[in-house]
């Protein structure tokens, strides 16, 4: 079995596969449609029409419901944006086929799988990225480098917030959600596991590993006599502790009356870190609902605020289309790769068992 493309990719375009074309290729194959330097040489989706939906705009792409026919291709890169419940069976095939690999987050939906995952790419000696869009999100990166910077002087303290709404953004078929209710059953929920390892990653790669962690998870039917069988898991509160010793605070709120204008995923979303001096706020990340300042920094007695970064969701998306190309073509190590995730996967599993025991979770399996 031939070996991934050698790295860097220089003279010609990486050529990319997309497997899964359902709610989520919405966001990410745009930015790979607008470079030159990326070439979609293949789509794979169980579904004709999302086929047909992404042929349209892909003339000359391979367009098959057949993962083996992606794989007797020549891409370099396969992208999985299928269903997480389904990351770690066809990571470990496009692996140990020969090529690089991008994994929509989360990466798996179980450690085991993850280490399935990572024995692969070691087999094989591919690189594995982890699609994280909000580390690449101009605002919170704008947010990292202030804490870095030492203006509010030194962390302290991290409070998130997610208030899930139903109004404002755009309607995503049940084709897409019915694996996030299935998943739901076992304690991985669309808002605290799917949902919060936006903010556990984020989290982590301001603060590093989380040490321990408690989790009280909800649960609420939006619609109990129209659709009994979805269950949301907010109201919910997840409280950890990094092992350099920030502590951290996740509150998940379900409001599904309230209004949020968004082009894409509607919400409010806040992430605020307090420092010894001072604190940096983001105000939005997927909607736009009060319109303040996306990014606004406390320090001294004086508030500076940021009017003018891209504060659009697919601003995230852009951001780490362009670092995959750094990946793939100038050897740049990637944001979040497969240890990364592996550490923050295993802070949401120790979440999860925390809201089965309700007790605090040391993460020791990281």
């Amino acid at each position: 079995m031939p070996g991934p493309s050698p790295l860097p990719i220089t003279g010609r375009p990486v050529r990319l596969a997309i497997v899964g074309l359902g709610q989520i290729a919405e966001l990410v194959i745009p930015p790979y449609l607008a470079r030159g330097d990326i070439e979609i040489v293949a789509i794979c989706d169980r579904r004709q029409a999302r086929l047909d939906r992404w042929s349209a705009q892909l003339p000359d792409t391979m367009a098959t419901t057949d993962l083996d026919e992606v794989l007797l291709g020549d891409a370099d890169v396969v992208d999985i944006l299928v269903p997480t419940p389904l990351h770690g069976e066809i990571a470990v095939r496009v692996l140990d086929a020969g090529f690089h690999v991008q994994v929509q987050k989360p990466i798996a939906r179980s450690l085991e799988e993850c280490d399935r995952m990572m024995a692969a790419a070691r087999r094989s000696g591919a690189v594995v990225r982890v699609l994280e869009d909000y580390l690449f999100f101009p605002p919170l990166v704008r947010l990292r480098n202030v804490v870095r910077s030492g203006e509010i002087g030194d962390p302290v303290g991290l409070h998130m917030k997610i208030v899930a709404t139903g109004r404002g953004g755009w309607e995503v078929p049940m084709s897409s959600m019915a694996w996030q209710f299935e998943q739901a059953l076992d304690g991985r929920g669309m808002l605290v596991f799917d949902h919060g390892w936006h903010q556990l990653a984020l989290a982590e790669a301001m603060f590093g590993p989380v040490a321990r962690i408690f989790a009280w998870v909800g649960g609420t039917r939006p619609a109990p006599d129209l659709a009994p069988q979805i269950l949301l898991d907010a109201p919910s509160t997840l409280v950890w502790e990094h092992d350099n010793g920030v502590r951290g605070v996740l509150d998940i709120t379900l409001a599904p009356d309230m209004y949020f204008r968004s082009d894409f995923y509607t919400g409010d979303e806040r992430v605020e870190v307090t420092g010894s001096r001072g604190s940096v706020r983001c105000n939005r990340i997927s909607a736009c609902g009060v319109q303040e300042p996306s990014v606004v920094v406390y320090a001294e007695g004086e508030t500076r605020s940021f009017h003018a970064l891209d504060d659009t969701l697919p601003a995230g998306f852009e951001g780490s289309t362009a670092h995959a190309v750094d990946v793939f073509t100038r050897g740049a190590s990637p944001v979040m790769g497969v240890d990364d995730a592996r550490s923050v996967l295993a802070a949401l599993e120790a979440a999860v068992r925390s809201a089965t025991t309700g007790a605090v979770v040391a993460v020791t399996d990281r």
